[in-house]
């Protein structure tokens, strides 16, 4: 592990003893299930990493999670942070420094992080789908417009309109409107296990049966749960996950304006 990824597995240990204090269930996703899955640990060139809870247990986690944190290490949601433009939350270590360039305005804490990400069911009728597809694109825009504007014309231009209609100040109440609309679909029973906070596209939508109650697995010598049939999960999120990228391509996915393993982001912010 590098420095980075030595601080983000302190936060997924001291997340995984507050689930376990708590009698919560959750899973590690995306990239740190493949990485659990075909390394053991980290994906040697990652520098995230992700865990999802259903929403029953993630909403007990941020409401129960917060008196259980030892000294520095911080529950970001809409709620807590409220200029944090997002509908998932983020566990960060406030005596670190992840300031990404595409967040380096907002006024957040901006320590190394973790993501947590809430999983929702789906609904059943075709109706339904695609208002619930219209709604989360449009919250999903309203919400990017708090970042820093994008490179492309037709990007800028159409950010810059929510700007001037004043959304990137509007964050935490736009996040909850957000919020309301994914979560009224309960895991229970639904077929399809929505993760609202990636930015797969349909692959946001995975079977209910691949995440099941989960499994156990290793990521660096510690015990994690994964999805109980992880590597259909992988396989629909991934396809072909076993044989890794090209050297080329095996990059991280953050660009960070400021990494500092050792000093608190209010260091950086003065």
């Amino acid at each position: 592990m590098n420095e980075l990824q030595k601080v983000e597995f302190d936060l997924l240990r001291c997340f995984i003893d507050t689930c376990e204090k708590l009698n919560l269930n959750y899973f590690l996703v995306c990239g740190s299930a493949l990485g659990s899955a075909r390394h053991e640990g980290f994906i040697p060139w990652d520098d995230d990493m992700d865990v999802g809870m259903y929403r029953e247990d993630y909403n007990k986690f941020m409401k129960l999670a917060p008196a259980l944190l030892p000294e520095g290490i911080f529950l970001q949601n809409y709620k807590t942070d409220p200029k944090y433009p997002h509908v998932f939350a983020k566990l960060r270590n406030s005596n670190t420094t992840y300031i990404e360039k595409s967040a380096k305005d907002l006024d957040i804490n901006h320590g190394i992080y973790i993501d947590i990400f809430p999983l929702d069911g789906y609904p059943t009728s075709t109706k339904e789908q695609k208002k619930l597809s219209f709604l989360k694109r449009w919250y999903r825009l309203q919400l990017a417009s708090a970042f820093k504007l994008p490179d492309t014309l037709k990007g800028k231009l159409f950010l810059s309109f929510l700007r001037i209609l004043g959304c990137h100040k509007r964050t935490s109440k736009i996040a909850a409107k957000y919020e309301r609309v994914v979560s009224k679909y309960p895991v229970k029973g639904s077929k399809i296990i929505c993760n609202h906070g990636t930015w797969y596209g349909s692959k946001d939508f995975i079977s209910a049966e691949y995440y099941g109650k989960g499994s156990d697995a290793v990521c660096e010598g510690l015990k994690v749960r994964v999805p109980e049939k992880c590597e259909k999960y992988l396989t629909a999120l991934y396809g072909d996950w076993r044989t890794p990228p090209p050297p080329e391509k095996q990059k991280g996915h953050h660009y960070y304006e400021i990494c500092d393993t050792e000093k608190s982001y209010t260091y950086y912010l003065k």
